[in-house]
């Protein structure tokens, strides 16, 4: 891609188009490049990199993949929508049509903005966020995935509410071409701290490994206490200074340069380029 053409953005999400946290990076987006919508058309979080290929709907558990009707392609469902296309299906589900049936093809893709942290090695797999940019990037498209932090928030979150992590975002896709970024990266993990958090600027960081997922059998039921967030909410953290989360609740932007399936870039390769990005 020529770095004085205008990116063309594949902007997608798992909390549904309708989500605050898409419109805020939609337009932020829009006025550095040309965005192209298409995400679930319902909250989709935590699916990981599941798809509805082979399923007679997205809300089904048959699978079947009929060879003689169909060879193998499945129907995705969707619906035009003002930001552009709602599709009745998970977040994978979204960057590939997207990466593959837009005309123009996207230059970027970028997954967010998600309401809540998406931190730690053990998420990658788990969130539909992190899961769709990782997508992309399997299929050869850079990606970026965008979550901003709202643990212990009350109200009701609305677009604007994501304005510094929409700056943030449109940074990257604006400055990132012709740098070199992406020859060296697959995709970004980018935490935002809370709304209500004074920003601290931007750590290069790699995802934390600490991971104390918690079950219990009590009164006859299974229970699970997910201890990192439990920690978050204490701010009482055991993970190193090189981490995500530690960064995020230092109240500093966490930027972590990843390679496909899971692979930690060496940030020292990518420190410069950043900088100067942001």
């Amino acid at each position: 891609m020529d770095p004085h053409d205008t990116p063309h953005v594949l902007l997608t999400n798992d909390d549904g188009i309708d989500a605050p946290g898409i419109r805020a990076l939609y337009d932020a987006l829009t006025e550095v490049a040309t965005v192209t919508v298409v995400a679930p058309d319902r909250n989709r979080s935590a699916v990981g990199r599941s798809l509805s290929y082979g399923r007679t709907g997205s809300e089904s558990d048959d699978f079947s993949i009929d060879l003689e009707a169909d060879g193998f392609t499945s129907p995705v469902p969707h619906a035009d929508h003002e930001l552009g296309y709602a599709v009745d299906g998970t977040p994978c589900d979204c960057a590939i049509v997207g990466v593959n049936a837009l005309e123009p093809r996207p230059d970027l893709v970028v997954s967010g903005c998600n309401s809540g942290a998406n931190l730690g090695a053990y998420v990658f797999s788990r969130s539909g966020t992190v899961s769709a940019a990782m997508e992309a990037a399997f299929l050869g498209t850079p990606s970026i995935a965008v979550s901003m932090d709202t643990l212990g928030m009350e109200s009701e979150l609305e677009p604007a509410d994501f304005a510094h992590t929409g700056e943030i975002t449109a940074a990257l896709v604006e400055g990132a071409p012709g740098t070199g970024l992406f020859d060296r990266v697959d995709y970004l993990n980018v935490n935002v701290p809370r709304p209500d958090v004074e920003s601290e600027g931007v750590e290069l960081t790699r995802p934390t490994e600490v991971y104390e997922m918690d079950a219990a059998l009590e009164n006859g039921e299974f229970q699970l206490t997910n201890r990192l967030w439990q920690q978050m909410a204490n701010r009482d953290i055991p993970d190193p200074e090189d981490t995500d989360r530690h960064a995020l609740l230092e109240g500093a932007v966490s930027v972590s340069p990843m390679r496909v399936p899971y692979d930690v870039v060496d940030t020292d390769a990518v420190r410069t380029i950043l900088e100067d990005v942001l």
